[in-house]
């Protein structure tokens, strides 16, 4: 049966902002209802939590988040939308090219880019989905590209939102929506969840045993899943 651990604040590591200044701001309700939890960002605050088991990927592993994109103009860096930063290696970087037209995944050494237009001021529904040797790209559940990265559990400093590493060069934008599951989530499921309450007792994921990680940012946390 599954249980809730624990979840962490955005004050739980020094580096973290006890608070965002552009802040959470109201979630944004589906046509079905589904209140997405949103983080908006001004490209000079972040949210931080502490290293955890639970955000480490597994060998079959799948992303979740929406996206919208903030800037009207080149920032001169690519910038991150979330992060498993470790000390040398990273096991997740997820960002969007400077010009808003594709996607970056990163872990470790590797390292591949897939085109897509973010430029449109719409949110975007975002599945990585790590097979094991590759990752698929689904964007509004479309396929839009194999990347030829593995997801690699690295030791972690922690996980960063709107940074990879809480440093300067900030996201600005919509991130929300965020669910990390140990399993590699087929495309009928994330279609069939993506815009639903996973945790909904009278229609639960059909991989809720898998999931690991969810967001809460309204309150500024995530909640880890113990199985």
């Amino acid at each position: 049966m599954l249980s809730f651990r624990k979840a962490l604040t955005g004050g739980a590591l020094a580096l973290a902002l006890a608070a965002c200044s552009a802040g959470p701001d109201a979630p944004v309700v589906t046509d079905s209802g589904y209140a997405i939890d949103i983080l908006r960002l001004d490209g000079t605050d972040s949210l931080v939590f502490e290293p955890e088991e639970a955000i480490a990927p597994a060998d079959q592993a799948t992303i979740e988040f929406w996206v919208q994109v903030g800037w009207d103009e080149d920032p001169g860096f690519d910038p991150v939308v979330f992060a498993n930063s470790g000390p040398e290696n990273s096991a997740y970087i997820v960002a969007i090219e400077r010009e808003g037209d594709g996607l970056i995944l990163a872990s470790g050494e590797q390292i591949d880019i897939a085109p897509f237009d973010f430029n449109d001021g719409e949110l975007h529904h975002v599945a990585l989905i790590d097979y094991g040797a590759t990752t698929v790209l689904r964007i509004d559940q479309t396929l839009i590209a194999e990347l030829d990265v593995d997801l690699i559990a690295y030791p972690s400093q922690g996980l960063y939102f709107g940074t990879e590493r809480g440093e300067e060069d900030g996201f600005q934008g919509v991130i929300g929506g965020f669910r990390l599951w140990d399993v590699a989530v087929d495309a009928g499921s994330l279609a069939a969840y993506a815009k639903s309450d996973v945790l909904d007792e009278e229609n639960p994921h059909p991989d809720l045993d898998s999931l690991s990680v969810i967001s809460d940012f309204a309150a500024e946390r995530v909640v880890y899943i113990e199985q």
